[in-house]
């Protein structure tokens, strides 16, 4: 009964891919194209600069052999009050192409009262733009097609780690032959999975592929063989900045993973993350930890890096802030979104079959992290607000 249902979601899945997104006009915040959505957010902090000049803006340029415009910004803002109580910190884009939709959460928050109403010992850092090469290229990795959130560590034994699960999958997560797309394409990949599926438990797979690897340079979920710039910029960032407060929340927005328009606050188990801290910020809202069933435990995360750099120096909770696209949690969504990611990077590492093929998969592979439904759009937001509040509001009673 298993197999039978599997397969009657399967072609659900299939002839409901090709239905259109919800029409309606899109949220100012949100943008078409890198170059607006950082025009967009030097608009909005030139304003503030203009209102509050003790507003510091840094500039981090991307080293590319490709582009020269490639821009990482960074904003803070020191308490009102002169007194370092608590940090918060958003970053935007360590997955390119997620970017989108954490650049306009970015950009509501420093356009409206919400950013205003700060209490008077909260200080700002809002990272822009982590990953500006997948951001403008649409694609969730670096030039070097490292993903960002795999990338981080406190040393280079990072590089060490083996995923021999990853290596047993591996010609079916990166094939040899140019793309294509269409239906008969897309039930020979999932017919591919079942097998899979038979031989491995969902979890199994999941956890082997989304936690990353270290051994496949033009593979998905590469997670590099040496550090990105970005570590690099991301210490001295937190470091610095960190410095003197009592407490930090650090926030990173994401897209992608989850049910379908719906926030997961996704966290993890680790001896650096105050746990119970994590709890009572949050409180009210259910926790996806990544070692809980139906998730996934990545290695090389920018929370946890945090978590280790900035331990025993402040009280510091990291959070993902996951805004569910395909119902991925579940096994059918598991596979929709494994195809978008197979495809996509088949692409860019054989080419594909023909030019219609290329935009076939490049559409699908962005309403995976950037739906164009207006109203998955606009709940985005409302929950960004709603949830955030809240952690702030609880972050300031507890001392």
């Amino acid at each position: 009964m298993v197999k039978v249902a599997l397969i009657t979601g399967i072609f659900s899945v299939l002839f409901a891919a090709g239905s259109s997104a919800s029409t309606g006009e899109p949220s100012a915040y949100f943008q078409n194209s890198y170059p607006e959505a950082r025009a967009l957010f030097l608009k909005n902090l030139s304003h503030l600069k203009a209102e509050i000049p003790a507003l510091e803006h840094r500039e981090y340029k991307i080293p590319s052999s490709r582009f020269s415009d490639l821009v990482t910004d960074s904003l803070y803002l020191p308490p009102k009050s002169g007194r370092k109580g608590r940090l918060l910190i958003l970053v935007s884009g360590i997955h390119g192409i997620e970017g989108f939709t954490g650049s306009a959460l970015q950009n509501a928050f420093l356009s409206e009262n919400f950013f205003n109403q700060r209490d008077e010992d909260v200080g700002l850092l809002l990272i822009h733009a982590l990953n500006p090469y997948g951001f403008k290229q649409k694609r969730r990795v670096s030039e070097n097609n490292v993903d960002l959130n795999r990338n981080f560590e406190t040393t280079p034994e990072l590089f060490k780690i083996k995923n021999p699960g990853y290596r047993k999958m591996n010609s079916l997560l990166n094939p040899s032959e140019p793309a294509q797309s269409g239906w008969q394409d897309r039930l020979k990949f999932y017919f591919q999975c079942v097998k899979a599926l038979l031989q491995y438990s969902m979890d199994s797979l999941r956890r082997a592929i989304l936690k990353g690897q270290y051994e496949v340079p033009k593979g998905i979920y590469f997670g590099g063989q040496e550090f990105e710039p970005q570590k690099e910029l991301m210490e001295n960032l937190l470091l610095k900045t960190a410095q003197g407060y009592s407490q930090v929340l650090l926030v990173d927005l994401h897209t992608g993973y989850g049910e379908r328009g719906r926030l997961h606050l996704f966290a993890d188990r680790t001896p650096a993350m105050d746990e119970k801290y994590l709890a009572r910020l949050f409180a009210g809202h259910s926790l996806d930890y990544a070692q809980k069933k139906d998730f996934y435990e990545a290695t090389g995360g920018l929370v946890v890096y945090a978590a280790k750099l900035l331990e025993a120096k402040t009280r510091y909770a990291g959070i993902v802030f996951e805004f569910g696209t395909l119902d991925s949690q579940k096994t059918l969504g598991s596979l929709d979104s494994l195809y978008r990611m197979v495809r996509e990077n088949q692409i860019i590492q054989q080419g594909a079959r023909s030019e219609e093929d290329q935009q076939k998969i490049a559409g699908l592979f962005s309403e995976m992290f950037y739906p164009s439904d207006s109203a998955w759009r606009a709940s985005a937001l409302d929950q960004f607000r709603e949830t955030l509040s809240l952690a702030l509001k609880n972050q300031k009673a507890l001392k």
